[in-house]
């Protein structure tokens, strides 16, 4: 199982960021709408002992794969998604102002960052299934 995962988490967060997003040094810049799921890069996993892998393993499993899950939802409701590993995301709101969040500063390894571009960004830490994403995303985006 741990070399599948691993395998699986690699494919995940081997790239720092994807397609659309801007990218300054070590930091992803997000602006408008989004969800940007946040994880510890592929380097990071790898230098863990067997233990600490353990007490994540089955957490970060569900967070990648109910975050597939919910990538439908988002599509269909226009609401961009990243994955990055990067040590720090940047969200643009309107105007000139702009927050940064550092990976390494949370309590947790893994998360999610929700932005309208206008309003004060919400960070989820962990992981949850794909209904409660959902019901997360349709409350903060106002979806109902």
């Amino acid at each position: 199982m741990r070399i599948l995962y691993t395998i699986f988490l690699i494919v995940l967060m081997a790239a720092p960021a994807l397609a659309g997003q801007a990218l300054v040094e070590d930091t992803l810049v997000v602006g408008g709408k989004a969800v940007v799921f946040f994880g510890l890069p592929t380097t990071e996993y790898q230098a863990m002992t067997d233990k600490e892998k353990d007490a994540i393993d089955e957490e970060l499993y569900d967070f990648l794969h109910y975050r597939i899950k919910v990538l439908p939802f988002l599509e269909s409701n226009d609401i961009p998604e990243f994955l990055t590993a990067l040590p720090k995301i940047q969200i643009q709101l309107s105007g000139s102002e702009s927050i940064t969040f550092i990976r390494n500063d949370f309590d947790h390894r893994f998360g999610l960052i929700m932005t309208d571009g206008m309003n004060e960004p919400e960070v989820f830490l962990g992981a949850a299934t794909g209904s409660e994403l959902i019901r997360m995303f349709e409350e903060y985006f106002g979806l109902h």
